[in-house]
């Protein structure tokens, strides 16, 4: 990997000493854009590495945003770094041709961050949402548990259950996709317990982001029944699931397996 791909996804500072509408002080062409570089750092051609502001329209002295992208010289290395706004998208055309006015002189690719999207698998009870919290920070990410939407909005017992499910797994998927198109990670904290689950989602992420992964939780059965039955007696802010309910639902439980051949990290949870 080089120096400069490390930036993609991640918030810098930007000091610009070529704002918009500056003169190179040699060539003489227009800058068409504010353009600077990460103060501190050092590129491969041992100058600071360099970077184009998109999205602002008005000259600046710095600038603090997201890096989308790394527009990576082929005959040098002088690699720049393409930072814009958060909350904001841009295309792979509109990045080529905004930076037009300079890397036209050169042979260049483009390099692009893609947000991940991580399912979380497992069962009942197996530490689904603790698992799916830390990873939240650690990313960072935006997290979406399903269960957590639901008893919110209806209550620990909702009527009409699956047109519920339906109406929040929409609501999820459009913000799922809002937020990938921002460049934001997305965790969907759902439990996909079935074949057909993990399929149909998976597909559907793909579609979004190249960067799709499930990360299966695994705890003993036992352990997993008993902090259900615990919780729904203890916590008001769960979904209400008996012994009962718990054992219902058990037997369509479909662990993942290797044979399904996802992208998978496995996690231990433990009592």
């Amino acid at each position: 990997m080089r120096f400069s791909e490390q930036y993609l996804g991640q918030t810098v500072n930007i000091k610009i000493d070529r704002p918009l509408g500056s003169k190179h002080p040699k060539y003489g062409f227009v800058y068409e854009l504010n353009y600077g570089y990460v103060p501190n750092s050092v590129s491969g051609d041992g100058e600071e590495l360099d970077a184009y502001i998109i999205g602002i329209d008005y000259p600046v002295s710095s600038f603090r945003g997201k890096c989308i992208a790394v527009v990576e010289r082929i005959d040098d290395d002088d690699d720049k770094l393409i930072v814009i706004p958060e909350n904001m998208s841009v295309s792979d055309e509109q990045i080529e041709q905004k930076t037009a006015f300079q890397e036209k002189w050169f042979r260049h690719k483009l390099i692009r961050f893609h947000p991940s999207i991580c399912l979380i698998c497992g069962f009942l009870g197996f530490g689904k949402t603790t698992f799916a919290k830390k990873l939240e920070q650690d990313l960072p990410a935006v997290r979406f548990t399903h269960d957590e939407i639901m008893c919110q909005r209806y209550g620990r017992t909702p009527d009409n259950f699956q047109k519920k499910y339906i109406e929040i797994d929409s609501f999820i998927r459009n913000q799922t996709q809002t937020a990938i198109q921002n460049g934001k990670n997305v965790i969907l904290d759902y439990g996909f317990w079935t074949k057909q689950k993990r399929k149909e989602y998976y597909i559907w992420a793909k579609s979004l982001t190249p960067n799709v992964q499930f990360y299966a939780v695994c705890c003993d059965i036992e352990i997993a029944r008993n902090r259900v039955i615990e919780r729904t007696k203890n916590n008001s802010n769960e979904l209400f699931i008996d012994e009962n309910c718990f054992n219902k639902l058990l037997a369509t439980y479909e662990p993942i397996s290797e044979e399904e051949n996802y992208p998978t990290t496995f996690y231990i949870s433990s009592s």
